[in-house]
C-alpha cells in the first residue's frame, strides 16, 4: 500500500523515518497485540498523524514546554518538539522528538505512559515496536510477558 506521505511530510514541515513509513505501508491502520496503535493516514482522522498532531498543537503553549509534556513542547517546523505517532493502553503515547534540521533516522522516541514518566529511548520505530511486542527485559515498556505471540489486528 503506498500512502501519501508528500502531503503529510509537507502539513508536518519535515520528512518522517523511513522505517515508520515502511511499518505503515506494509501494515496499514490496525493494533499490533491489543495493545499498540500506530498512527499514519487515515481519512477518518481518529488514527491519523497530522490530525492528531494539529489536536496535541492546538492545545500546546506557542512558547516554552508542554505543561502535560514537560520538558518538552509540541513540534513545530522551526524548532525541536514532539510528533505523536502511537498509542498504546495502559495511558501510553509514543512520539519522537524531530526536528527539520537533524536526519528523521537519528530522531530519539520519547515515551509517555502509566505508570512510568517521559522518557527517550534511542531506537528506530520498527525496532522500538518490536521489543515492546516480544522482548520481556524491555522495561518498562515490553508487554512480552503479558502476550505469548505478538499479532496484529486490521481495522479496515
Amino acid at each position: 500500500m503506498n500512502l501519501p506521505w508528500d502531503g503529510v511530510e509537507e502539513a508536518l514541515g519535515t520528512s518522517l523515518p523511513e522505517d515508520y513509513k515502511k511499518l505503515a505501508e506494509a501494515f496499514g491502520r490496525g493494533e499490533f497485540s491489543e495493545f499498540m496503535r500506530v498512527l499514519s493516514v487515515d481519512d477518518t482522522g481518529q488514527f491519523d498523524l497530522v490530525h492528531i498532531w494539529k489536536a496535541y498543537l492546538g492545545d500546546s503553549p506557542e512558547d516554552g514546554p508542554d505543561p502535560a509534556l514537560k520538558p518538552y513542547q509540541m513540534y513545530r517546523s522551526d524548532r525541536r518538539g514532539l510528533i505523536p505517532w502511537a498509542f498504546g493502553e495502559m495511558e501510553c503515547s509514543y512520539f519522537w522528538l524531530a526536528s527539520a534540521e537533524e536526519d528523521p533516522a537519528s530522531w530519539p522516541i520519547v515515551t509517555q505512559g502509566n505508570p512510568y514518566p517521559l522518557q527517550q529511548v534511542r531506537m528506530s520505530t520498527s525496532e522500538f515496536i518490536f521489543r515492546v511486542l516480544t522482548d520481556p527485559k524491555f522495561e518498562p515498556f515490553s508487554i512480552a510477558h503479558l502476550i505469548p505471540e505478538p499479532d496484529f489486528f486490521p481495522m479496515d
